[in-house]
């Protein structure tokens, strides 16, 4: 399972805006509705290089990121970390095949920075779904999302060079280059921290 720290019953007394807003934003709720899907709710906090997920646990979570970055990776043939996204505040973050199937994950969900979750666990939203049917297009639009991500990024590196890759993610998305260490980012880039350097110097 999805490994966490510092867990707390997430009451209506710390409700937060910004997921309250990002679902609102999503589906059409009702207010009653949208109270009792906070309750499900449990609140985290990873420190930096904590783990959300390590690699070979099934995952049973989901996260809101509240603030803080998370970075999703895995071990390729060569035993070495490959970098294939980075998750920011008011996202949200599983390992989605992990799960969808209760099958042994296999990527990491580590923290960059010091983060602050909020956690439901995959008995609950399945009875959310059930209990009330809007959250079923939450999930949805969830996965969709995850989907269009993925798709992005094998996009990013069929039709476009190193170099141009870290232009479109310096034009695109300023704070991951002026916060993910550099072998994190060159990782995420295909590209070997040498040449994310010379890149930075040039830019």
């Amino acid at each position: 399972m999805c490994k966490l720290l510092s867990r707390s019953k997430f009451s209506d007394t710390s409700m937060d805006q910004s997921l309250r807003q990002t679902i609102k934003n999503t589906i059409s709720i009702s207010e009653t509705d949208l109270d009792f899907m906070f309750s499900l709710f449990r609140f985290s906090k990873l420190k930096k290089k904590d783990y959300f997920l390590e690699m070979g646990r099934k995952c049973n979570e989901v996260a809101f990121i509240k603030s803080g970055m998370l970075r999703i990776f895995y071990h390729n043939d060569r035993g070495e970390e490959t970098t294939c996204y980075f998750s920011l505040p008011n996202e949200f973050v599983t390992s989605f095949s992990s799960f969808t199937t209760q099958t042994p994950s296999m990527e990491n969900i580590q923290a960059i920075l010091p983060t602050e979750l909020f956690i439901i666990a995959k008995q609950d939203l399945e009875m959310l779904y059930h209990k009330i049917p809007a959250t079923q297009e939450f999930g949805r639009k969830a996965a969709e999302n995850l989907t269009l991500i993925m798709e992005k990024r094998i996009s990013l590196f069929l039709n476009n060079s190193a170099d141009e890759r870290y232009q479109i993610l310096v034009k695109n998305s300023p704070a991951l280059v002026r916060t993910v260490p550099l072998q994190y980012l060159a990782s995420y880039l295909g590209i070997s921290p040498q040449h994310l350097s010379r890149l930075r110097k040039h830019t």
